[in-house]
């Protein structure tokens, strides 16, 4: 395998195609905290390059304005008690679990890009305890060769994506919502959205590896799930799914993401790897991810299936509950 991968190539933000060296330390620069090794980029493209140089001061600037985050008082107790986090967040939900998001100020002032600790957070329990080492993804279902992916795989075996994504809770503003009618769910404010550039692996590359089904034999849609056990639907993890026209679409530009902003996941924001779907509400895009499933019917689980959803004006919540009339993201 090390011979196919010498001349491995990914496109960059701007599509310039760039080569993957695996001869450099990737690995060890993955790990929190450490920068990109920029030996790992080049390109004949003086222009191309001279683009990708403004993204990074751009990101060096926008994190260089941004104080360190601590262990902060708040999470003393809980689960979250080892996890780094930016003491200017506005929490929503008490102590425990983190939903956060920043001053809303603060957020426009860095403008395109939103530096990862004030990037807001939608979890809905602890934050797992994440090694990159013996993190795995498995892929499985409907596809001909079910597989289970190091992370050392997925950086080495497939070409890398690197694109600006804004994500968006899909409970932004209902602070102000629920001022003209009351909904269901914690008062989130206008800075539920962020803006980050990631870099991952193609979802539509690893399905082909793994030889997903066609539609007509059943695979019909790909479902993600989390590692957390939560307390919705009796202790199940995060889960939800997108049709597999819209996972294998190459201009959709999934991904399966282990950087944001040029660094590792933060533990918030997925850490080791998550999925990211442009266009997508934030809910969609599973962190911490484990498994994906290629299945004839939808994701089940209680955060898709009784949790993201938008109710016709003439259905409250009590009544769709009773009756299962829903419209689901």
């Amino acid at each position: 395998m090390a011979a196919s991968v010498d001349n491995r190539q990914f496109r960059n933000l701007n599509g310039v195609v760039h080569t993957f060296n695996p001869s450099n330390n990737f690995i060890h620069d993955l790990k929190p905290g450490f920068p990109v090794n920029k030996d790992l980029f080049s390109s004949d493209d003086e222009e191309e390059n001279d683009d990708a140089s403004n993204l990074q001061e751009l990101i060096r600037k926008t994190n260089a304005e941004v104080e360190p985050s601590i262990l902060d008082p708040r999470d003393e107790g809980t689960l979250d008690n080892w996890v780094t986090r930016n003491a200017t967040m506005v929490r929503l939900t008490g102590k425990h679990p983190f939903n956060s998001e920043p001053p809303l100020p603060r957020l426009m002032h860095h403008g395109f890009i939103t530096p990862v600790p004030i990037h807001y957070v939608r979890n809905h329990g602890a934050v797992p305890k994440a090694r990159w080492e013996d993190w795995t993804v498995e892929v499985s279902g409907l596809v001909k060769n079910p597989t289970r992916f190091t992370m050392d795989r997925l950086v080495r075996e497939f070409p890398s994506r690197e694109l600006p994504v804004t994500l968006v809770c899909a409970g932004n503003r209902r602070k102000e919502q629920n001022m003209v009618k009351q909904s269901v769910g914690f008062n989130w404010g206008a800075a539920a959205v962020s803006n980050s550039v990631w870099r991952g692996v193609s979802l539509r590359h690893v399905l082909k590896r793994c030889g997903i089904l066609t539609r007509s034999k059943g695979a019909v849609h790909v479902c993600f799930y989390g590692a957390e056990d939560l307390p919705g639907g009796g202790g199940s993890k995060y889960g939800t799914s997108i049709r597999r026209e819209i996972a294998m679409d190459p201009s959709r530009d999934v991904i399966l993401a282990y950087m944001q902003n040029g660094e590792a996941l933060a533990p918030d924001h997925g850490f080791p790897v998550r999925v990211i779907i442009p266009g997508f509400i934030g809910g969609r895009m599973v962190k911490w991810l484990k498994r994906i499933v290629v299945t004839t019917d939808e994701c089940d689980g209680h955060y898709h299936y009784k949790d993201n959803r938008v109710l016709p004006s003439h259905v409250d919540a009590e009544q769709a509950n009773d009756e299962g009339k829903f419209i689901l993201f």
